[in-house]
């Protein structure tokens, strides 16, 4: 997908997401990136790891070079959902929870349940599970 139709299909998704959320449109969005997987895999884990997109406030969103925005409505949600996670960091949304691990926590549940909206908005048969949760977060006396 060339940078023309990319920037369209990203301002289509922040109308999108505000449809579907309480978040306002935002004047720009953040770089994009359409990279190889084991660039992402090095940069987010140093190693192999399972992921297909991220957001990182500094490095803009990242995404699988073998996503296919233009006729998947999944792997656009996968775009939808990093935006999600944009929003959340420039609007402040979850910055008042008690500690990272919550804020990461409530932003994961929130990306998903916007991204899920979508999907089912475009009438597409699938749905992203959020699986990836294993551990509770610890207060600050250590405990679940």
């Amino acid at each position: 997908m060339d940078a023309h139709a990319l920037g369209e299909l990203v301002a289509e998704l922040f109308v999108a997401i505000h449809a579907l959320s309480a978040y306002p449109v935002p004047q720009a969005g953040p770089e994009i990136h359409s990279v190889p997987l084991e660039v992402m895999q090095q940069k987010l884990c140093g190693k192999p790891c399972a992921v297909k997109a991220f957001y990182h406030p500094q490095w803009g969103v990242y995404l699988d070079e073998k996503l296919d925005l233009r006729d998947n409505a999944f792997d656009r949600s996968v775009l939808l959902h990093e935006l999600v996670h944009f929003m959340q960091k420039t609007t402040g949304r979850f910055e008042k929870a008690p500690g990272a691990c919550q804020r990461n926590y409530l932003s994961e549940v929130e990306a998903y349940e916007i991204q899920n909206l979508y999907l089912a908005s475009v009438n597409s048969p699938t749905r992203a599970l959020y699986a990836g949760w294993t551990m509770a977060c610890k207060d600050e006396a250590g405990k679940s």
